[in-house]
């Protein structure tokens, strides 16, 4: 059950091994084995993951189909209210439209990757932490 939610996460996210390695500190090969099962999955990795997707440590090891705790889904809402704008703009944009946009979205993440610019990365799990606090 851990190799689909891990695999399914990334998916959704558009992400590579590599890219989910660098955020929460760990290698591709590291991720890959989470992700088939061959692995046990550290407690620190289990969190760092649970964080930056917004879901419970229990829907990632597939105890739980449910993917957010209230706290979870409270941040989820905050961070919604912050970018309804952006929603509200795309959500009238032609289909052609959406499609670039997801185009150019997916190359500046790339191109932010390929600079070694995971400072971000690192500042939503610290943001997440401070959530917690």
């Amino acid at each position: 059950m851990t190799e689909n939610r891990i695999r399914e996460l990334c998916r959704s996210h558009s992400m590579s091994q590599e890219a989910l390695g660098t955020i929460i500190n760990t290698t591709q090969q590291a991720v890959s084995k989470m992700e088939k099962d061959t692995c046990a999955i550290s407690t620190d990795l289990l969190i760092s993951m649970a964080r930056y997707f917004n879901v419970t440590t229990d829907y990632i090891l597939g105890l739980s189909d449910i993917k957010r705790d209230l706290s979870g889904q409270i941040r989820m809402n905050q961070e919604m209210d912050q970018c309804y704008d952006i929603v509200l703009r795309y959500n009238n944009l032609t289909d052609t439209n959406k499609k670039t946009l997801q185009c150019l979205l997916k190359r500046l993440e790339q191109a932010q990757l390929e600079e070694g610019e995971s400072d971000i990365a690192e500042e939503v799990l610290k943001n997440a932490e401070d959530s917690h606090m």
